[in-house]
């Protein structure tokens, strides 16, 4: 919760979106949604129905990802599969074909890249149409703001409502409150008597001593681990769910089994020296270009299955995850997703998949 000028003056009330659990805060009440990612956009459409009237106010955008892309495609067979894959800001360690591609290819990656935009410009209605509305194109590309943890899945009548008016959008920041309101940055004045701020949450690892933390090698921008679970200074500690990614279920599932055949002997840990070095090419690799957040350091977001591969191979197992003849075109267009992991029992050992009859 941000401390704003004017805080004692405020006649209405001021709320964290973690107030919110019943329409009844809104109703009635002209409301101001501070925030723009997914929590902040579902409490301004609660607002435009429940509300007298309904603003957003966002300093930075985000790139949405619509749920069916063109309104008709899923959007996880444009988003997780191993094309997209090679199209994404390369891992940390590319494999031959990524580095080809982001070489030699880079002119058609960026085209690519620069195709989605319009795509989703197009399906949102992002552009301000010659300058008649509020642009609400983000400014980072969408292959960068991809990895931006406060990318969202829109409900689809978000735009239709901004695009009406029904939700009055404002690009800016609440530089003060008012007796009957909030004035903006770029000196809007707004009249209202309810504030929701989506402005997330802090993490609270005050479970750790001060000591521990410190071998933890905290930082700014989160705990760097070796494969998102063990740091070789806390030997016996393990993270499982310290990861952000596009799939959170699936790889928190395979961490689980990872550190599972970890503890009973079915792979080994490099030496500390060689986990040093890993958690420090994540730490650089993510600072070179990924946007800034106080959890960057556990997020993935679309490079999940690089991970996935890491710990498959780590135990063993066979990464490409596609079976039947169409196998090989399945590994570059068809998502990845949990059933490609079936044939996996709870000790990290693969089965035979059952044949239907």
């Amino acid at each position: 919760m941000p401390q704003l000028p004017g805080h004692e003056a405020f006649k209405g009330e001021v709320h964290h979106i973690s107030a919110l659990v019943s329409p009844d805060l809104l109703r009635g009440r002209r409301v101001a949604v501070v925030g723009y990612g997914k929590s902040a956009t579902d409490a301004a459409l609660l607002a435009q129905r429940h509300g007298d009237s309904a603003h957003m106010v966002a300093r930075s955008l985000h790139w949405p990802i619509p749920r069916n892309l063109a309104g008709l495609l899923p959007f996880k067979w444009g988003l997780l599969n191993r094309l997209t894959l090679a199209m994404v800001p390369p891992y940390k360690h590319p494999t031959p074909v990524e580095r080809t591609i982001h070489s030699w290819g880079a002119p058609l990656v960026w085209v690519y890249w620069r195709a989605v935009e319009a795509l989703l410009c197009l399906q949102c209605g992002l552009w301000s149409r010659f300058g008649a509305r509020t642009s609400l194109v983000p400014d980072e590309p969408v292959e960068i703001g991809a990895f931006s943890e406060a990318t969202m899945v829109p409900r689809p009548e978000l735009f239709r409502a901004i695009r009406s008016g029904a939700i009055r959008f404002h690009r800016g920041q609440i530089a003060r409150l008012t007796k009957t309101g909030a004035e903006l940055d770029n000196g809007e004045r707004l009249e209202v008597d309810c504030i929701i701020f989506g402005t997330g949450w802090r993490s609270d690892y005050g479970y750790l001593s001060k000591a521990l933390q410190k071998r933890l090698g905290f930082a700014e921008d989160g705990i760097y681990l070796y494969r998102q679970m063990l740091h070789p200074e806390v030997p016996g500690l393990a993270f499982v769910g310290y990861a952000s990614t596009v799939s959170n279920i699936l790889a928190y599932h395979m961490q689980a089994m990872w550190l599972a055949a970890l503890i009973a002997g079915r792979h080994k840990l490099p030496d500390r020296e060689a986990q040093l070095r890993e958690i420090a090419q994540l730490r650089d690799w993510k600072r070179s270009w990924m946007p800034f957040s106080h959890a960057r350091a556990a997020r993935l977001i679309a490079h999940l299955q690089h991970y996935l591969d890491e710990l498959m191979v780590d135990m063993g197992l066979n990464p490409l995850r596609k079976r039947g003849p169409l196998a090989p075109l399945a590994e570059v267009f068809a998502p990845y997703q949990a059933r490609d992991y079936r044939d996996l029992t709870a000790d990290g050992l693969e089965r035979p998949v059952p044949v239907r009859e």
